[in-house]
């Protein structure tokens, strides 16, 4: 780290021959070109002395570490050519014969803004200090200097550039406030994350105290955004990186990194398991909570921040291939919102099976319900599990829950945890009847959750379109089982791929298929749930009142140990706007059963509500729910549903 007060005492001394304020501006635009055109030029500049070299060719090559084959001269002293105001040299060297690396860095950039403020004054006005700073950054990852120059701004600070073989750095001091702005661009195909430790040990030099009493300051405070620069996909990137996508690109760049609204952003680990990559990211998002209250909930005064600092605390996000997984002020909602309404809908719930959810969070939810005996969790990423128990602890905190035996979720005695391919895992055990008949009764899960990708994700639909997985969810399940899976997006809830998710449920036997929303689960945008009920016992259940639901959640949620609710968001009020699919379900319903809809629209208008016209035997039929328990919540209905081949009239009111 750069000592402010000793900087120009331990620098190591600058070569002067990379000193020149006043060729400033020809720098930039040669580098600028060379950069964005990727046209493989390097421009040294050296001192002249009457036409003549001052410096030996061997000694420009061990300075600049680069073969000497092909130097041409541009001498811009040439009267001619109007350059007899300039007092350098320039040498400009063909790289005709680059790399092929050059060539596939072409159409690429990263680029890192970054603002410190609290920064040391003597640092920010030492033009020494700064150089050497800049130097050693980019030098430490190989980035070879070619130029680059320091110009004051009447000694309030100075602007400063850089120019690298493969970056261009630019730098902005103001020495009055403590602050100074940086601007790094690169044409590497690797993203400037792993800079923002090393700028903030270069350059983040905090204030020093003059006399013992003076108060300390504060310490310096780090932003920064990081952008995706060049039309990348137009020009092919995606195939540089294995997989087909850079580490930073989807939701990871779109909704974190390259958003100046989060501040303190920082990445906490960055981890890639045998299946996926991982990032854990932590950050304060402006829109809704401020740097200065979480400062403020941090310190002792008895403010109102500093009395509830749950509220101001940065949030936490977890992305899996670029993409948002949960985030630690909306993890509470989706998990409650897709563990509780499944588990509700069992009279029962004694045995349940979780598909994936690696954070644990799916698991806490679950073990809330004093029925629950045990709880099998299987995840293929066992790596995942062990990064998300060390960063993302409160998602799998059991230590606040009456009868949790130990302060970890995955440690409690009735969950099970295997890191297997949970798809083969059911295969195996339930794929066939003949299985079937070998599996005893409580071998059987009463309810299902899928906490996995979403259907629309290219590898789960090639497992989704195996009717034989679906039809091991379907065999492992009780008499009464609940099936649930998170579907992803609201708007893609109804494409080609969960259409065919919602047939081949139907196909195997589930009676009867709900769909809701949640638009609070931090997503920025409603995210899709999926029900599947084995019998029309569970459909019973499923459209319970809000006073049997709050009696239900009174007898069946464990109480905590702190006098806290065991639930921040779910009750009666949230399950039953669960209860009816959202209306661009049935829009999509009635255009693929166009007269059915136009008959029902007759009906409810003439107030003659024929149910033999409504149910056509679809488990899924949102028309037929929001009629029937919408338009008529009172009254008792009667349908005829098939069962074993014999039709029966089944109450579908309580």
């Amino acid at each position: 780290m750069v000592n402010a007060r000793h900087c120009k005492n331990d620098i190591a001394d600058v070569d002067p021959q990379l000193h020149f304020p006043r060729v400033a501006v020809i720098s930039t635009v040669c580098g600028v070109i060379s950069f964005v055109f990727g046209c493989g030029v390097r421009i040294v500049n050296l001192p002249r002395d009457k036409g003549k070299l001052p410096i030996q060719p061997d000694r420009l090559e061990n300075m600049h570490q680069v073969p000497l084959q092909g130097l041409r001269v541009l001498n811009l002293t040439d009267e001619s050519a109007n350059y007899t105001s300039l007092s350098e040299s320039w040498f400009v060297f063909d790289a005709s014969d680059r790399d092929e690396d050059d060539e596939s860095a072409a159409g690429i950039g990263n680029q890192l803004l970054v603002d410190i403020k609290n920064v040391n004054s003597n640092f920010l006005n030492s033009e020494e200090c700064l150089k050497k700073a800049m130097i050693a950054l980019l030098a430490e990852n190989d980035f070879e200097p070619v130029s680059y120059y320091c110009r004051s701004r009447n000694h309030a600070g100075y602007s400063c550039h850089g120019h690298f073989d493969e970056a261009v750095m630019n730098l902005y001091t103001f020495p009055f406030h403590g602050v100074i702005s940086l601007d790094l661009l690169t044409r590497d195909e690797e993203d400037l994350i792993s800079f923002l430790e090393k700028i903030e040990g270069v350059f983040a030099i905090p204030e020093e105290k003059i006399h013992q009493l003076d108060e300390d300051y504060p310490p310096p405070q780090m932003t920064w955004t990081h952008k995706l620069r060049n039309f990348r996909h137009e020009f092919g990137v995606e195939d540089y990186h294995e997989g087909g996508k850079s580490v930073v690109e989807g939701e990871l760049t779109q909704d974190i990194l390259s958003q100046p609204g989060f501040e303190m952003k920082k990445q906490l680990a960055f981890v890639e398991t045998k299946y996926q990559n991982v990032h854990f990211y932590e950050a304060i998002n402006t829109r809704f909570r401020s740097v200065a209250s979480y400062e403020k909930s941090l310190s002792k005064d008895g403010s109102y921040e500093s009395l509830h600092p749950e509220l101001f605390r940065q949030d936490k996000i977890v992305f899996l291939d670029g993409d948002s997984q949960s985030s630690l002020y909306g993890e509470a909602v989706y998990h409650e919102g897709l563990v509780h309404a499944a588990m509700l809908t069992h009279p029962n719930p004694k045995r349940v099976a979780i598909i994936g959810g690696g954070e644990g969070a799916t698991l806490r939810e679950v073990l809330k319900h004093k029925t629950v005996q045990e709880v099998v969790m299987i995840d293929i990423d066992g790596e995942f599990v062990q990064l998300c128990r060390k960063y993302l602890p409160e998602w799998s905190d059991c230590s606040d829950l009456v009868g949790s035996t130990t302060p970890s979720c995955f440690d409690d005695d009735r969950a099970r945890v295997y890191f297997e391919d949970a798809f083969q895992w059911f295969i195996d055990r339930f794929a066939t009847v003949d299985n079937k008949k070998g599996v005893e009764e409580e071998d059987f899960f009463d309810v299902i959750i899928m906490d996995a990708c979403d259907p629309t994700n290219d590898f789960v639909t090639k497992l989704y379109v195996d009717s034989t997985f679906v039809k091991s969810l379907y065999n492992g399940l009780s008499k009464s089982g609940v099936f649930i899976a998170q579907i992803g997006r609201a708007a893609a809830a109804v494409v080609d791929e969960t259409a065919m998710f919602k047939r081949m449920f139907s196909d195997v036997g589930f009676r009867s298929m709900h769909i809701y929303d949640e638009g609070r689960s931090g997503f920025y945008e409603p995210w899709s749930h999926l029900v599947a009920l084995k019998n029309t016992v569970s459909r019973k259940l499923w459209y319970q009142n809000a006073a049997n639901i709050d009696i239900e959640l009174h007898k069946r949620i464990v109480s905590t140990h702190s006098g806290e609710p065991a639930l921040l968001y779910f009750d009666a009020s949230v399950m039953l706007s669960y209860q009816l699919p959202h209306m661009v379900h049935e829009d999509v319903y009635c255009r693929l059963h166009l007269q059915q809809c136009y008959a029902v629209e007759d009906m409810v208008k003439n107030r003659d509500l024929d149910l033999t016209v409504i149910d056509d035997g679809d488990p899924f039929n949102p028309l037929y729910e929001r009629n029937v328990f919408y338009n008529k919540p009172n009254a008792t209905v009667f349908s005829i549903l098939a069962e074993n081949g014999v039709a029966k009239f089944i109450s579908l009111v309580p």
